[in-house]
């Protein structure tokens, strides 16, 4: 099993509790996975870890993964297609691809008055710069049609698609916030299941 972002190490935990045979994260971040790794340990669990931008080559076994896994990373890859691509060749025939990232339409409104209003267009999927600790990184909001195509050209077929509000968010007790008024009438998040041809 493959986390692409593997951040801290708490999925990886969880699939190694879990029976998983063999646990390996990339990620971007050095201390990142140093946390992961010092998790993972004090869990009694091991992984393999790669220092990586998941665009880039890093030294992962091809065709060799049952499952590769992805929550919130993807959509801060550079290159989808690439990323998707080299996930397909690290995945075994019939294997597994599961991600998660926000939902497209969340970022293109705004509550005013109780009321949803579009502050940007669905289609625009222009970089963008956003501050960061570390320095600063580059997004683009891409749209579902862009995930689609970039999975079918890297040679995986779509077997499920779940959009979704985090009921938490909902909840939140502050009821008139931008995100919770949001999430009451649009997804928050979009999860996405494709399998390896």
């Amino acid at each position: 099993m493959l986390e692409i972002g593997c951040g801290n190490g708490q999925s990886l935990q969880y699939h190694g509790e879990r029976g998983a045979s063999e646990l390996w994260g990339v990620d971007l971040s050095e201390n990142q996975i140093a946390k992961a790794r010092q998790h993972l340990e004090a869990c009694g669990l091991s992984a393999a870890f790669i220092n990586s931008p998941m665009e880039e080559e890093c030294g992962l076994p091809e065709n060799y993964f049952d499952f590769v896994y992805s929550i919130y990373a993807i959509g801060w890859t550079t290159d989808l297609e690439g990323t998707f691509r080299r996930i397909a060749s690290y995945l075994k025939r019939d294997g597994v691809f599961i991600f998660s990232w926000s939902h497209p339409i969340h970022k293109c409104v705004t509550t005013e008055n109780n009321m949803l209003t579009f502050k940007k267009s669905y289609f625009d999927d222009s970089w963008y710069s956003v501050p960061l600790d570390e320095g600063t990184l580059t997004l683009s909001d891409r749209k579902l049609s862009t995930y689609v195509n970039a999975l079918a050209k890297a040679g995986f077929v779509i077997e499920q698609m779940i959009e979704e509000s985090d009921e938490e968010i909902m909840q939140l007790r502050d009821d008139k916030s931008d995100l919770a008024q949001k999430a009451k009438m649009l997804p928050v998040t979009f999860v996405m299941k494709a399998r390896k041809r």
